[in-house]
């Protein structure tokens, strides 16, 4: 008679040890998905436009995090960011939502691209999206881009050609309508602006 691989007193042990192992290894796996799903991080600027010397607010949220530390990305020349507030946690809704609030200042008139951020929280890392900012003399902003559209509402980029394509034109600006030259003699404009003083003061009600 052939012997059995396992006992069959040792068989329902092994088999409930292996079961046990399987099950926790699921779980440890599950959570960690978890984890992973429910921690986010999003980069906002203020304003996407600017003056030379204007100041506009990076804020980089976190949620979901225990400690979370940023990494900013690389210094680019002409544009100067520094922290405004140290980082504040909040309870919203029963979630933990960390804010990191750094101050930029263009110093010149270009475009800036400005790379990712990196959140690191525990063992867990993540990167946000790339941000734009334009700096002109009046630092108004340009019609949006495919590239900026596609990262701020997460399409991809040829579905945002498409929608951009697909926008009406902005309506131009009216000219200014030139102010008139008046051609009066200089005393016919001194008498008129002499004649309308007075009859200001002469219609005045007083106090």
């Amino acid at each position: 008679m052939r012997q059995a691989l396992f006992p069959m007193t040792d068989r329902f042990p092994f088999f409930t040890t292996v079961a046990a192992l399987i099950v926790l290894l699921a779980s440890t796996l599950c959570t960690t998905r978890a984890n992973s799903i429910n921690l986010s991080a999003m980069a906002t600027l203020s304003s996407r436009s600017a003056k030379p010397g204007d100041h506009v607010e990076l804020i980089v949220s976190v949620r979901d995090a225990s400690h979370p530390s940023v990494i900013l990305p690389e210094s680019l020349s002409g544009l100067q960011i520094r922290l405004l507030r140290k980082p504040r946690m909040l309870n919203i809704d029963n979630e933990k939502v960390w804010l990191f609030r750094y101050r930029m200042t263009p110093l010149k008139i270009g475009e800036y691209r400005i790379t990712h951020s990196q959140v690191v929280d525990g063992n867990q890392t993540l990167i946000t999206k790339p941000l734009f900012l334009h700096v002109t003399i009046k630092g108004e902003p340009p019609p949006l881009s495919p590239e900026e559209l596609a990262l701020g509402v997460n399409i991809p980029e040829s579905l945002s050609q498409e929608v951009i394509k697909a926008l009406p034109p902005s309506p131009s600006k009216p000219e200014a309508t030139p102010t008139p030259v008046d051609t009066r003699p200089f005393t016919v404009k001194l008498s008129s602006s002499m004649a309308n003083a007075l009859q200001s003061f002469w219609n005045y009600p007083g106090k």
